[in-house]
């Protein structure tokens, strides 16, 4: 699978034109990474997703916490790493 970094709509469109399978979304949720940028929640988030029109994963401060609030938001799953790698 093909996957694009797409942090907002036009982003996710060229993409989409580009001929990537899906696209990977972030930062969702506040993060620690240095690279995150500001969080945009699952409401911006359920706007790209259904603008974008393909297949869509967030990423960014994802845990076991708030990954419900995700749930009717259309993404197709969600990726993490810091969730996954804290000890």
């Amino acid at each position: 699978m093909v996957t694009a970094a797409a942090h907002s709509l036009p982003a996710a469109l060229r993409a989409r034109r580009a001929g990537v399978q899906a696209i990977v979304v972030s930062p969702v949720f506040p993060s620690a990474s240095p690279s995150a940028g500001r969080a945009m929640g699952p409401l911006i988030l359920a706007r790209l997703v259904r603008g974008a029109r393909m297949p869509a994963y967030a990423l960014g401060g994802v845990d076991a916490d708030n990954v419900k609030k995700l749930k009717m938001t259309g993404v197709a799953g969600v990726a993490s790493v810091g969730a996954l790698t804290r000890t």
